[in-house]
């Protein structure tokens, strides 16, 4: 529904009272309905943000004890998207500009009441444009998930094919042919799914279609089902679209119709963790929507607590996985005691829980995460007759009227959790508020953007060289590429730092591009040309033409395929598997290899070697970090012989001292060493032998 104020509910803050209710009259008697309050100093007007909701607000520079500096900081600490008109003495460029830069929306002398009153007009448009968008950006949502509810509910089987392949299904459609899970039929082929009897038919519609793909084409086919058994039925092929992609959708349609297995379907799409009994992400991504809606609707603020429990594998690793379940279950229960059944709570991950609970203020937030936060340290639970001292980090964003949806207040949520688990040492037991403000000081997104930016344009990147050393071969000469992003005037920023950033402005792609780019200009004047391993981001692989530029630069500077290396994170493996797959393709015909880093960092790491043709996996720091354990020594060449017996070699990294590099010589099955201890990253490829101590 389209937001259209109908009484101008308006905010006055005024040094006079008696000039603020004639400029009200002004504003009736030139057909301007209004519902105004005045406020006159600071404490009143903060009284008033908090209960009331406004369409706007006109106000002096200064009111009491309050001036606009003040009144743009009130607002943005609340998260109040109110537009803000200031009622000056004179209008000049001077002060205009100065009311601008503190946020303002606009300036009119308090004697020009038809300025006033254009201004008034234009920044009631504003209002009404800003939540019309917000408005569609919801329903757009809505609709998108009432799209994918019909489709896991279709009586009808339903594929979304790219060049033949498959990307997604229904599960109609993975039980119609025997298939258990999606991820199994990913990249199978649709000739594969249909009788050889049917392939010549199926390959002459799939070539009629190559030539008018906006067409539907019909056609009866024997379907296969992965046991050999054959059935009949209508296949149904249309242009569509699948996150994103144009694709072709498939539906087939059977005569038969289970009406008691489409009911035990619905039924298993519950809302409900069956480990906690609490409702899970999907359900509490649908509360967000709706707060946000009532939000843009009447004002308020509700905050969202994201709260993880610490070191959660290290209990589970004690009490073992029903145990683990049982702890779950033990602190979901706790915070419905503590919170009510009222309030919605959810597990959104693995240890991971959500709140959604409606506040007045950032502070009244902040008390009750705190307030969490000490619960927890004071539950300890006994479990498999052990007594479990647990803690939580927990981060707080809100949902309030600037907010854009529900997925960028759970990522800002997230992201406090994550902030209040590292600012306490890594321990966690810490609380982390979201607070507007520090999005302006020096090292916010906005800075470090614009520092992107600048950097690209400019080329003020710097690259360093880490040598790794291959163990049977010491004449064998390979790099690992690293990125610093430089600043003027204090230290050069690690990827870690900037990349997020640069993903989130789109930036990343050029960031990897300038990295693959430079480092081959580096080397090719080298008179011997050493190997490198390059990392790239997950957002890179989805870019479809990045392996063809490489092919370029690769013949640009006379540099061997087979030399270069190509890694990303395992997070961003699991997240871009399709991609990544794709990407790997065409990469090996160029000679590159593949590696993945940070490897065995998440649950089941020699899954992913599965579906990847990976040559080389570099492993996370935690086991290099944790060599001086007898119990993390084993766990480790266990790992290392298994990733061996897949035929990918093994990096090990960090290695910091001489006592790490003797247990890691003690593993066996590793290929390559990296780290300090034998040298730091330098500005050139070149290695310097460790001085001997």
């Amino acid at each position: 529904m389209v937001y259209k104020p109908e009484i101008i509910r308006l905010l006055i803050a005024h040094d006079s009272q008696d000039d603020a209710e004639q400029l009200i009259n002004a504003l009736r008697n030139a057909g301007r309905a209004t519902r105004a309050e005045l406020v006159l100093d600071e404490d009143s007007f903060l009284e008033a943000l908090k209960s009331s909701h406004w369409e706007l607000m006109l106000t002096r520079p200064s009111f009491g004890n309050c001036d606009l500096e003040q009144v743009m900081a009130h607002l943005q600490r609340l998260g109040k998207m109110l537009p803000v008109l200031v009622l000056g003495d004179e209008l000049t460029t001077e002060s205009l500009t100065q009311v601008l830069t503190l946020g303002a929306r606009g300036l009119a002398p308090c004697s020009d009441r038809d300025l006033i009153m254009l201004q008034v007009d234009h920044l009631l448009d504003y209002v009404r444009l800003r939540r019309d968008r917000q408005q569609v950006e919801l329903d757009l949502r809505e609709a998108e998930k009432r799209l994918a509810v019909l489709m896991d509910q279709s009586r009808d089987a339903i594929a979304y094919v790219v060049d033949g392949m498959h990307i997604h299904a229904n599960d109609t459609y993975l039980e119609m042919f025997g298939y258990s899970d999606v991820d199994d039929l990913a990249g199978v082929p649709i000739m594969d799914l249909v009788a050889s009897t049917d392939h010549e038919a199926l390959k002459q519609l799939l070539r009629n279609r190559a030539k008018d793909e906006s067409k539907t084409h019909e056609m009866d086919f024997s379907g296969v089902k992965t046991d050999g058994e054959e059935f009949s039925a209508r296949f149904t092929f249309s242009p569509s679209n699948y996150d994103g992609e144009a694709c072709t959708q498939i539906v087939i349609r059977t005569k038969a119709v289970d009406e008691e297995a489409l009911q035990e379907k619905l039924h298993e799409m519950s809302q409900v963790d069956q480990v906690t009994g609490l409702y899970n992400r999907g359900w509490f991504i649908d509360r967000i929507d709706d707060a946000l809606g009532r939000i843009l609707k009447d004002g308020g603020m509700k905050a969202l607590v994201y709260l993880r429990l610490d070191h959660f594998d290290q209990h589970q690793g004690v009490v073992g996985i029903d145990g683990g379940d049982e702890v779950l279950a033990i602190f979901a229960q706790h915070l419905r005691s503590i919170l009510g059944e009222e309030t919605a709570i959810s597990r959104v991950g693995d240890e991971e829980f959500c709140i959604l609970q409606e506040v007045s203020e950032p502070e009244q937030a902040a008390t009750l995460a705190e307030s969490l936060r000490n619960s927890v340290q004071q539950l300890m639970p006994a479990v498999k007759d052990r007594t479990l001292h647990l803690t939580a980090s927990i981060g707080v964003a809100f949902v309030q009227e600037d907010s854009r949806n529900s997925q960028s207040v759970m990522t800002l949520a997230l992201e406090c959790c994550n902030r209040a688990e590292a600012a306490n040492e890594g321990k966690g037991n810490n609380v982390y508020v979201h607070d507007p403000l520090d999005d302006v000081e020096a090292g916010s997104e906005e800075a470090i953007g614009l520092i992107l930016k600048k950097a690209l344009e400019e080329d003020a990147f710097e690259l360093q060289y880490q040598p790794i050393v291959k163990l049977d071969d010491e004449n064998y000469a390979f790099f690992e590429v690293f990125v610093r992003l430089l600043q003027e005037d204090s230290e050069a920023l690690h990827p870690e730092t900037f990349m997020p950033i640069a993903a989130k402005l789109g930036m990343v792609g050029k960031v990897d591009r300038w990295v693959i780019l430079n480092a081959l200009r580096a080397v090719a004047s080298l008179p011997t040309k050493p190997s490198l391993l390059i990392n790239l981001s997950g957002y890179s692989l989805q870019d479809a033409t990045l392996v063809d530029w490489i092919a370029k630069a690769l013949r640009a500077s006379k540099y061997d395929g087979s030399k270069l290396t190509f890694q990303i994170s395992e997070a961003d493996a699991n997240n871009f598997l399709k991609q990544a797959q794709a990407f790997v393709a065409k990469a090996n015909k160029l000679g590159c290899k593949f590696s993945v880093g940070r490897f065995a960092g998440g649950i089941n790491p020699l899954k992913m070697l599965e579906h990847l043709p990976v040559s080389l996996v570099k492993f996370d720091s935690s086991f290099s970090q944790g060599l001086d354990k007898q119990e993390s020594r084993d766990k480790f060449a266990d790992l290392i012989a298994q990733v061996g017996e897949k035929g990918t070699e093994v990096l090990v990294s960090y290695v910091e001292s001489a006592q790490q590099m003797q247990a890691t010589w003690m593993l066996g099955g590793v290929d390559y060493l990296q780290g300090y201890y034998i040298q730091k990253p330098g500005p050139k490829p070149q290695f310097e032998a460790p001085e001997e101590e």
